[in-house]
């Protein structure tokens, strides 16, 4: 069954996006960083996301924005204090503060680029959920929800290797529009006409 996102389900979803993004910078935050990321995206007016669920168990699941910066003064303003305190205890390296400020300015970036200001942040399918068409019905509804609240156009980045995914986005629609270096990985960007 898929469903509206929401914060209950926040933890595992931070589980599948480590497991399934395994070498994204997110991921690399930890289970503490990443959890919290989608409770804010659960909460936050501007995000959305779907989850396919069956026996309580998220089998995949889809996330959205209406605008990065948007979710970023959110988290800045509602939650700045706990991924605050969750971000210290990362800052480990010069790497990790140039990464993390490399995702402050990440918005701008893609503004000076003129591409639209909606996002499909992120999505992953559970082993045990590949091979029944969730990830297709979830960008659907995902798509859906941006018709509804009167966005005509959304980005997806994503690694240029990951051959899946960038066949997911095109068979959903998405159209490449360029390509980026993203924390040293070139990373393909995909826009989609919400119809």
């Amino acid at each position: 069954m898929i469903t509206n996102f929401q914060k209950q389900y926040a933890s595992q979803v931070a589980g599948l996006h480590i497991s399934g993004i395994s070498n994204g910078f997110i991921s690399s935050l930890g289970q503490g960083f990443v959890t919290a990321l989608y409770e804010a995206i659960a909460e936050d007016e501007n995000s959305f996301g779907f989850v396919a669920v069956e026996d309580g168990e998220v089998l995949g699941f889809v996330a959205f924005t209406t605008g990065l910066s948007k979710l970023y003064k959110y988290v800045a303003l509602k939650k700045g204090l706990k991924f605050g305190f969750i971000l210290v205890r990362k800052m480990t390296s010069l790497g990790i503060l140039k990464k993390i400020w490399s995702n402050i300015f990440y918005p701008g970036k893609m503004k000076s680029l003129d591409l639209p200001d909606a996002e499909l942040l992120s999505i992953v399918i559970a082993p045990q959920g590949r091979g029944k068409g969730l990830a297709t019905q979830l960008v659907g509804r995902g798509f859906e929800e941006c018709a509804s609240r009167g966005i005509g156009k959304v980005k997806v980045l994503v690694d240029a290797a990951n051959e899946l995914a960038n066949k997911l986005y095109l068979k959903c629609g998405f159209k490449l529009a360029g390509q980026i270096d993203s924390h040293g990985v070139i990373s393909n960007i995909y826009v989609a006409q919400i119809n």
